[in-house]
């Protein structure tokens, strides 16, 4: 028998092989899919629970405490980029396995919107966010004040004649 016929023999052997590898992460996948129901499920939520933490950031900002918010800076980034990574490689997951068949595991799509949501968070806040004058600028900007408030408020604290005179246009 020619070397090169054995050669070729050989190798398609090995494909089948890599072939049954990869049944067995199939067979792997399906055996999480319990994990997966149950982390679809607990994730959603994710982009309103980091909305009203930036939230918080923003009230005690307003109550003087921007250094203690800027302390946490870090920690809270890395939480909600860990959340954001769970919340995609929960969705291809999900996928994957409905690929496979699973009929058991939720509609993917229901992350779509926690990850839209996230993404949306983190380009308006957390990749603006550096220094605690960024995060002071930043909470002015998303300080909940309603209309009503403002014209409370504006009434008492009109700004000086200088302020109306000034032809530079600094903004």
């Amino acid at each position: 028998m020619p070397a090169d016929l054995l050669d070729e023999l050989e190798a398609m052997s090995s494909s089948v092989g890599a072939l049954e590898g990869i049944e067995g992460i199939a067979r792997e996948a399906l055996r999480r899919e319990a994990e997966v129901c149950s982390a679809v499920e607990g994730l959603q939520g994710s982009a309103r629970l980091f909305e009203r933490a930036w939230q918080r950031v923003v009230m005690d900002v307003a109550k003087g405490r921007t250094c203690d918010m800027q302390a946490v800076r870090t920690r809270f980034v890395n939480t909600f980029d860990k959340r954001l990574s769970q919340v995609k490689q929960t969705h291809a997951s999900a996928n994957l396995l409905r690929q496979l068949g699973s009929q058991r595991v939720p509609d993917p799509g229901v992350l779509l919107p926690e990850i839209a949501g996230m993404e949306r968070l983190k380009a308006r806040v957390f990749d603006l966010w550096q220094t605690a004058e960024d995060l002071e600028d930043l909470a002015a900007r998303d300080y909940p004040l309603s209309t009503a408030d403002l014209d409370k408020i504006g009434p008492q604290h009109r700004p000086p004649a200088s302020f109306y005179a000034d032809e530079s246009k600094p903004f």
